[in-house]
């Protein structure tokens, strides 16, 4: 099985500063402490054998809760901290960006990654990041009908670009969006010229992205914490592995029956609940592990700053309902260790969670929240070790 850490990188201090306190986004020495621990946690996870690292693209968060306005930038940096250990993000969100600047930063960090990037992609649901940032596309936060459909096709076109850039030479492209190269654009350059360098006449024709990426025809692509099925499909279509927050066996059993089946109609094998590189099925939970329960409990309940207060009001809580329950789902650490959401206990009663999982849905891949910053580091290091060091190896 497959083991990678998420984190938000929030700015809290639980013993000093706690998240929600003030406006933490604005402390830059906190900042700073929350990279270094980030970079002593990735270097305990690269040396205890966790898959990968990944961080979610978040922007304006004054508040502190997410501080990651270019998860790339991070990757790069602990990569230069760890040998073997595969940095990306959960994910990428494409209305954000020019897909073509995108595809570039991509392809150099990948290099400099030495090959150990993946990619997620999101299509963003916070309106203050994606209302901003998404305005020279007109667009806003997935969502509400209207805004979600131009969303939704912004996202794949970006998309199509992108893996264009990586995957041909010289190429052009005329979407919905965006013309490349756009008509007219003078370039009287006899070298261009004479290399047939996507030039005809003293005008662009075509262009080339380069570099390309080290990782051929692209990096592992995933298509983030999603259970939506129109994102299902096209995540089957194009070969992007799927992560989703869903509980309930019911409900995760249709979701990888669901990607199988449709990557089944675009020529791919994938058997429900595995995973590959060029597309497969993910799980997202929480983790607290300590030498005893009680110790662990109180990592868990540490996550609920982060979880509840902040992600709490958009909506997440509701993916993890429980049968029968009605009126507002309760934003607690019962809640989500009832649900299935959340893995509390030893490193034995954890691997025991596991192994259910694994029994229960064959299940090669397990993306954990890390809720630091909300969660202390010593406990986050605790954590990270136990797992890495007494519950990995146990799964192969």
């Amino acid at each position: 099985m497959k083991f990678s850490l998420f984190y938000p990188v929030s700015l809290g201090s639980p013993t000093a500063r706690p998240l929600g306190s003030g406006l933490l986004g604005l402390d830059g020495p906190l900042y700073g402490q929350a990279v270094e621990e980030l970079r002593q946690q990735a270097v305990l996870a690269d040396e205890t054998g966790w898959t990968s690292l990944m961080m979610a693209e978040h922007h304006f968060e004054v508040e502190g809760y997410h501080v990651t306005p270019n998860p790339l930038l991070l990757n790069v940096h602990l990569a230069a901290h760890t040998r073997r250990l595969r940095h990306g993000q959960m994910g990428l969100v494409l209305p954000n960006w020019n897909p073509l600047r995108l595809a570039e930063d991509i392809a150099v960090a990948d290099h400099l990654t030495g090959g150990r990037l993946d990619i997620g992609l999101s299509r963003g649901y916070q309106s203050r990041s994606v209302g901003v940032l998404g305005q020279h596309v007109d667009v806003s936060a997935a969502g509400p009908a209207e805004s979600d459909a131009r969303n939704r096709r912004v996202f794949e076109e970006w998309f199509e670009v992108m893996q264009r850039s990586w995957t041909e030479d010289l190429w052009s492209h005329k979407g919905e969006f965006i013309q490349v190269p756009p008509p007219g654009l003078a370039w009287p350059h006899p070298i261009s010229a004479g290399l047939d360098a996507g030039v005809a006449d003293g005008e662009v024709v075509r262009i080339a992205t380069v570099p390309k990426p080290v990782q051929l025809p692209h990096p592992p692509v995933f298509t983030t914490v999603t259970q939506s099925a129109a994102s299902i499909d096209w995540a089957a279509k194009v070969g992007s592995s799927i992560v989703t927050l869903a509980t309930g066996d019911d409900v995760i059993h249709g979701i990888f029956q669901h990607y199988a089946d449709e990557a089944a109609r675009h020529g791919r094998t994938v058997r429900p609940g595995e995973y590959h590189v060029d597309g497969g099925v993910a799980l997202c939970r929480l983790l607290a592990v300590a030498e005893t329960h009680e110790e662990a409990w109180e990592s868990a309940g540490q996550s609920l700053a982060f979880m509840g207060d902040w992600l709490g009001e958009f909506g997440f809580f509701e993916t993890w309902r429980l049968p029968g329950q009605e009126g507002p789902v309760p934003r607690t650490l019962e809640q989500l260790v009832e649900s299935g959401m959340m893995l509390v206990g030893t490193p034995d009663e954890v691997g025991e969670q596991v192994q259910r999982l694994r029994d229960e849905f064959g299940l090669e891949y397990l993306v954990f929240i890390a809720c630091a910053g909300s969660v202390e580091h010593r406990r986050m290091m605790d954590t990270i070790g136990l797992f890495g060091s007494l519950v990995l190896p146990e799964f192969p």
